[in-house]
């Protein structure tokens, strides 16, 4: 039994050992790590944003979205460059993308009265294609359009 328990805490000291020889090989691989998320770099392209449509969101599936206090609306675009874009595998020519708050909720009808969105208008934009990092690897910004502005989810 006296061996079996000295047995144990040997064992038990040497595997605290070993844990403690890897403690700086793990700080510096954490340090090091895979890059998660940021910091990203991108390649700008202005353009034009056209609105092609806005209408009542409907979810894939009965899962899909967060509840909002307001009805969620669908709106979709088409970005065109001011320069063409050629050789770039992330652009797609004529294709219609959604347009939709930072945090990926659809807007409501006092956003898109706000920023004066309706099909037809014509907004500046900028694609951005990730060039660096983990990031969404296609990105639209609007300079005329604050998607960050979530006053619709305060109830009025």
């Amino acid at each position: 039994m006296a061996i079996a328990r000295r047995s144990l805490v040997i064992l038990c000291v040497l595997a605290g050992l070993s844990g403690l020889a890897l403690v700086p090989a793990t700080a510096s691989a954490a340090a090091k790590g895979p890059r998660v998320g940021g910091p990203c770099r991108y390649d700008d392209f202005p353009g034009t944003a056209v609105i092609v449509s806005v209408a009542p969101w409907r979810a894939a599936s009965p899962t899909e979205g967060a509840p909002t206090p307001y009805p969620r609306l669908a709106v979709t675009f088409v970005f065109t460059p001011g320069a063409p874009i050629a050789g770039e595998p992330l652009y797609r020519p004529d294709a219609v993308h959604g347009l939709t708050l930072v945090n990926g909720m659809p807007p409501g009808p006092r956003f898109v009265a706000k920023y004066g969105i309706a099909p037809g208008k014509v907004f500046p934009c900028r694609l951005r294609l990730i060039r660096e990092g983990t990031c969404t690897p296609v990105l639209f910004e609007f300079p005329d359009i604050d998607r960050t502005d979530y006053f619709e989810l305060a109830r009025p």
